[in-house]
């Protein structure tokens, strides 16, 4: 999911949606690109195969989307950039990007860094949470003398 940027211009909620959908299935082509890319190099050419499959409807479906959004923009507003930001890594990203520079972002290390590091706050998190549990149901001096 990524957010609007844009203030100027504002977009009606038809239109809106519109280019939501449009980035949605470039986000999703971007994605599948990037897996079916790791599949390729780790040998699973089948895989990737299938996958590469799926990101042509993908593209065709976003092309008709494209098209809908470009027909019932505006002039003005058809002409300015539409840019969004990544939820992930709050990098700005066209709405009009190509599919491989978006997998390229989906697949990158500063969006997949920011993944990484929610996965493992995540993680740490649940040990927090486990060890204040812990806390709860022993004495301050045991658990204090177990940690150390």
């Amino acid at each position: 999911a990524v957010v609007s940027t844009q203030s100027t211009g504002e977009l009606d909620p038809e239109s809106e949606s519109r280019a939501t959908k449009v980035h949605e299935i470039a986000e999703q082509i971007g994605q599948k690109l990037a897996k079916a890319e790791q599949l390729g190099n780790e040998g699973n050419v089948d895989e990737s195969v299938a996958l590469l499959s799926d990101i042509e409807s993908l593209k065709s479906e976003k092309r008709q989307a494209e098209e809908e959004y470009r027909n019932n923009l505006p002039q003005p507003q058809l002409q300015q950039q539409k840019l969004r930001v990544c939820e992930v890594c709050a990098a700005y990203l066209c709405l009009y990007d190509n599919d491989r520079r978006l997998a390229d972002h989906f697949g990158g290390k500063l969006h997949m860094g920011f993944i990484q590091i929610r996965e493992k706050r995540n993680i740490l998190q649940q040990v927090d949470d486990k060890s204040l549990e812990q806390e709860g149901t022993m004495d301050r001096e045991t658990f204090t003398t177990n940690k150390i």
